[in-house]
């Protein structure tokens, strides 16, 4: 473990000494809190609080930048945690968040050199690696199984009666992948119905006004069918596609920041470990972000289904696989699939002849060998 985790102390944990301290009126209680279960490791100093947390964060010299975007349409919390909680300067990045509405939208910021480091989902990592932009999948966030919905109005029971119906989807996206898979489950095809090409925040709008039927769509924009009365009829769980929230890097900066690279491994296990010891108090800064109360945002990441993929899980052939072998994980597969699925759509030209390098788990190897 490095000194940075050893002498971290995270705001919470330092924030319960304090208030400790002050209704003791003592000092010396105050160092004596115990610490909070998102503490890596016991206190190996006679360090004070604030001596321990100048200790872990180096100078604004030392920092080191790195451009980060991450998709807005979808829920963010460890790297919120990670953000907001301090743990990117405590491992001395300096790290510039920019925020996109969809991953879409990020490939073309990739492709310009606007960004270092995305966060998004397989289907814009793939487009834009299939376009030519060098890119690499190196940490997965964790895998939301039934935050992807089709939700149907009242009066439509299953997937098989949306026969002759309106479905909004997003065209080209996993969302849509998934609608076809859910319709093929059911007997009936893309020809079967009218497919209306809708972002997901137009969605609870073109419902409410009556002009789809069903929608297949995520959180948050799934919640707000949900609450016009839409049912959920099929998720991306039950028709078995592969969901995963991703970090990319663009690999000419990866390789020319190798260090940056093990730095942000370390920020984001640190976070992790911080939101599953605490996941209420983890989950305030999206809930801020998306103005809803921690009641709405506790349910509506209930209704995800989210599994967190731990950092020392990473390299099982669920997710990234051992380095140099990314063609046995899952991952792998699914992008397969998902590049016929493009062409098919005409989203793309071909399948890449080869696309086991948008795949690279070395990075995350390489940091829990140094832990």
């Amino acid at each position: 473990m490095s000194k940075t985790s050893r002498l971290f102390l995270d705001r919470r944990g330092f924030f319960n000494c304090v208030f400790t301290g002050l209704a003791a009126a003592t000092f010396t209680i105050a160092v004596g809190c115990a610490p909070t279960a998102s503490d890596t490791a016991p206190a190996e100093t006679s360090e004070t609080p604030a001596e321990a947390s100048e200790a872990a964060e180096p100078s604004s010299e030392e920092m080191l930048k790195v451009r980060v975007g991450f998709q807005t349409g979808d829920i963010n919390n460890i790297t919120m945690v990670a953000a907001e909680e301090g743990y990117f300067e405590a491992v001395g990045l300096d790290v510039e968040l920019s925020p996109y509405s969809s991953g879409g939208a990020m490939v073309p910021a990739l492709a310009a050199g606007e960004v270092d480091i995305t966060w998004f989902f397989p289907f814009p990592s793939l487009t834009a690696f299939a376009t030519g932009i060098d890119i690499e999948v190196v940490l997965l966030d964790h895998a939301p199984l039934t935050a992807e919905r089709l939700i149907a109005a009242e009066g439509i029971a299953d997937t098989a009666a949306l026969e002759g119906k309106t479905v909004g989807v997003t065209i080209g996206t996993s969302g849509h992948h998934s609608l076809l898979a859910a319709l093929e489950q059911a007997g009936l095809s893309q020809d079967n119905v009218t497919l209306v090409n809708l972002k997901p925040s137009e969605m609870a709008a073109a419902f409410s006004a009556g002009q789809i039927d069903a929608a297949w769509t995520w959180e948050p924009a799934a919640g707000k069918l949900n609450e016009l009365g839409g049912v959920d009829i099929a998720t991306a769980k039950s028709v078995g596609a592969y969901a995963v929230a991703l970090w990319a890097v663009r690999k000419e900066f990866a390789e020319a920041n190798p260090e940056v690279m093990q730095k942000f491994m370390e920020a984001w296990d640190m976070a992790q470990q911080d939101y599953l010891a605490d996941i209420e108090s983890g989950q305030q800064w999206e809930a801020e972000r998306l103005n809803l109360s921690p009641e709405e945002f506790g349910a509506m990441v209930d209704r995800q289904g989210s599994t967190v993929i731990l950092m020392d899980d990473q390299l099982s052939d669920d997710w990234l696989g051992q380095p140099g072998q990314p063609q046995s994980t899952d991952l792998f597969k699914a992008y397969g699939e998902y590049a016929s699925f493009l062409v098919e759509q005409g989203r793309l030209d071909s399948v890449p002849d080869d696309l086991a390098p948008l795949i690279n788990s070395s990075y995350v190897a390489d940091y829990l060998e140094s832990k």
